[in-house]
């Protein structure tokens, strides 16, 4: 078993014959002592995930689909589009965040100065009325006087 050829995909991940699965499911079902099968991957540096896969396909007895190496991706793999489009729609979000906090903020400064503006027209239109007596002309005193109810 150690003497077959263990060849590369062309993304440089490891390729087994089937050969090799199959005897490597043999020696691996003889594994009865604590240990062993964790033994049996390190001997073959392999992933656990890897046998698993190997497992399920004998026993639904798809010795082709997953013994054999095939070309296609997991799809829980992300290709090099894929991290790119994701790096750049994370980039994106960050910007798109810090125009919203600017605009909330620009929201909270705007509905202050309103506030502000709204406090100065009122009290510039209760000065108007406030005025004292002593420097109001004749007119406005007879006015005042008749607001108050005291002419």
């Amino acid at each position: 078993m150690n003497d077959m050829v263990i060849g590369r995909t062309s993304s440089g991940g490891r390729s087994f014959p089937l050969a090799f699965r199959i005897e490597y499911l043999r020696r691996w079902d003889e594994c009865v002592e604590w240990g062993a099968k964790v033994r049996l991957l390190r001997e073959f540096d392999l992933a656990k995930g890897t046998v698993d896969r190997w497992l399920r396909a004998r026993d639904e007895g798809d010795w082709t689909a997953s013994m054999v190496a095939t070309s296609e991706r997991s799809p829980r793999r992300m290709g090099n589009r894929d991290r790119a489009e994701l790096a750049r729609l994370r980039v994106e979000n960050e910007a798109l965040k810090k125009k919203v906090a600017q605009s909330e903020a620009a929201q909270q400064i705007l509905g202050k100065a309103f506030e502000l503006l709204e406090g100065i027209t009122t009290s510039s239109n209760e000065e108007q009325t406030t005025i004292p007596p002593a420097l109001m002309s004749a007119d406005e005193y007879a006015a005042w006087l008749k607001r108050r109810k005291l002419s």
